[in-house]
């Protein structure tokens, strides 16, 4: 195989193992010292509306928890390619963390989706 495609290899695998680890840590940082609670879907809406940053995409849902006595909107973290709304009412486990403005839901997809990206990193580290 020719060596600048190895380096090309190399380095995309590298890339996919740092991937997977900042995917990770940025769960970790969510769903450290929150609190898992039940919640209620309320819509789901267009994240470039309540997003800060420019030019955000993707659909989050709106979720409705009750936090140390107090009703509380939020939005998820997701990032949905199409609107979700028959989703609406449906109850939710979502970690709820007061220093974090979104909140994570209690699902296996990220752990899923790092375990693939770092996968395809190993798979790229290995080919000769």
């Amino acid at each position: 195989m020719p060596m600048p495609l190895m380096i090309v290899y190399r380095v995309l695998g590298i890339l996919f193992l740092a991937l997977a680890v900042v995917t990770l840590w940025e769960k970790y940082r969510t769903v450290r010292g929150a609190t898992l609670l039940p919640g209620r879907i309320l819509a789901c809406r267009k994240a470039e509306r309540t997003n800060p940053r420019q030019g955000a995409g993707g659909y989050r849902y709106l979720v409705e928890i009750h936090a140390g006595g107090e009703r509380l909107e939020l939005e998820t973290n997701d990032s949905f390619w199409f609107n979700h709304d028959s989703q609406k009412g449906k109850s939710v486990l979502v970690w709820y963390n007061p220093q974090r403005p979104v909140l994570e839901r209690k699902s296996l997809e990220t752990e899923l989706l790092a375990l693939a990206i770092g996968a395809a990193g190993v798979a790229l580290l290995l080919i000769h």
